[in-house]
C-alpha cells in the first residue's frame, strides 16, 4: 500500500471529533489565505492611535477609521482643500496659499499659509511627500510629527480643540501622507504552522506518544495511552485550533 493509501487509511480510522477538527482547520487556512492578500493590500494613514483607510469617493481622497472609539475622517478635494470630521464635529475647511515672502526657510522649501475658513492657521513651509515630507516653521525650524501627543495651536499660539488636527497633520494629508498596510503576514504563517502541527498530532497521535517513551521504557510498541493521556490529546486538539484562529486574527489587526 502506498503512502497515499496509508494516509487515507489513517483518515478513515479517525473518529468524528478528530475529523471535525481537521476540517475546521482546513477551512480556517483556506479562508485566511483568501483574506490576507485582500486586507493587507489596503493602504492606510496612521493617525493618533488608529489607522485611517485610504479610499476614493469620486474625485476626493478619503482617510477614514476609528480613533479613540469615534469615527475620524479626512476628506481631501482635488484643489487640496482638507476637511476633518471627528464623530459629529467638523473641522475646517483648510486651504493653503503659496507665500514666497517667507525668507527664513531652507532652500527648496515652499513657503505657505495654511488657512482655516479664510483665517491664517499656520505660517511656514513644506517640502517632499510621503516618507520625505517635511514641515518648517516660519523661522526655518523643522516640525516633527508625534501622532500620540498631537496638540494644535493657532498662529497666535492659542491652544485649539484637542481633537482638531495639527497644522503638520493637515499639511501631511493635503500633500500626500506616508501610508502603511494594515495587517502582517506573520499571523498567517504562524496560524498555518499551528494548524499543520495540530493535524500531525491527530494523524500520528500514537506514534508521537510512543516516540516520547522511546528513551524511558522498553517495548514501547506495547505501551497504551492512559485515560489522562487521551484527555490531554483532546484538550490540545480543542485549544490549538482556537489559538490558531486568534493568531490569524491578530495578524490582520497588527500595524
Amino acid at each position: 500500500m502506498g503512502k497515499v493509501g496509508v494516509n487515507m487509511q489513517r483518515l478513515r480510522e479517525l473518529n468524528g471529533y478528530q475529523k471535525g477538527v481537521l476540517i475546521l482547520m482546513a477551512a480556517m487556512v483556506l479562508v485566511f489565505t483568501v483574506l490576507y492578500p485582500i486586507l493587507t493590500s489596503r493602504q492606510a494613514y496612521s493617525y493618533r492611535d488608529g489607522l485611517l483607510l485610504r479610499t476614493q469617493e469620486g474625485e476626493n481622497t478619503v482617510y477614514q477609521g476609528k480613533v479613540y472609539g469615534e469615527t475620524a475622517r479626512f476628506t481631501v478635494s482635488p484643489d487640496q482643500t482638507v476637511e476633518f470630521y471627528y464623530g459629529e464635529k467638523a473641522y475646517g475647511p483648510y486651504t493653503v496659499l503659496e507665500d514666497p515672502n517667507l525668507v527664513d526657510l531652507p532652500e527648496g522649501v515652499r513657503g505657505i499659509q495654511l488657512q482655516r475658513r479664510g483665517e491664517t492657521f499656520f505660517y511656514g513651509g513644506v517640502s517632499g511627500e510621503g516618507e520625505t515630507f517635511r514641515v518648517y516653521r516660519q523661522d526655518g525650524s523643522q516640525m516633527h510629527r508625534d501622532s500620540s501627543m498631537e496638540i494644535s495651536f493657532d498662529v497666535y499660539g492659542n491652544l485649539t480643540s484637542m481633537m482638531e488636527p495639527s497644522a503638520y497633520t493637515i499639511l501631511e494629508v493635503m500633500f500626500g501622507p506616508e501610508l502603511t498596510h494594515p495587517g502582517s503576514w506573520w499571523g498567517w504563517v504562524l496560524g498555518v504552522v499551528i494548524c499543520v502541527a495540530t493535524a500531525l498530532t491527530i494523524l500520528y497521535a500514537d506514534e508521537l506518544f510512543r516516540f516520547h517513551l522511546l528513551f524511558e521504557i522498553s517495548n514501547v510498541e506495547e505501551a497504551e495511552p492512559s485515560g489522562w493521556e487521551m484527555a490531554s490529546r483532546y484538550i490540545s486538539w480543542t485549544l490549538l485550533p482556537v489559538l490558531a484562529l486568534a493568531v490569524f486574527i491578530l495578524g490582520l489587526l497588527y500595524w
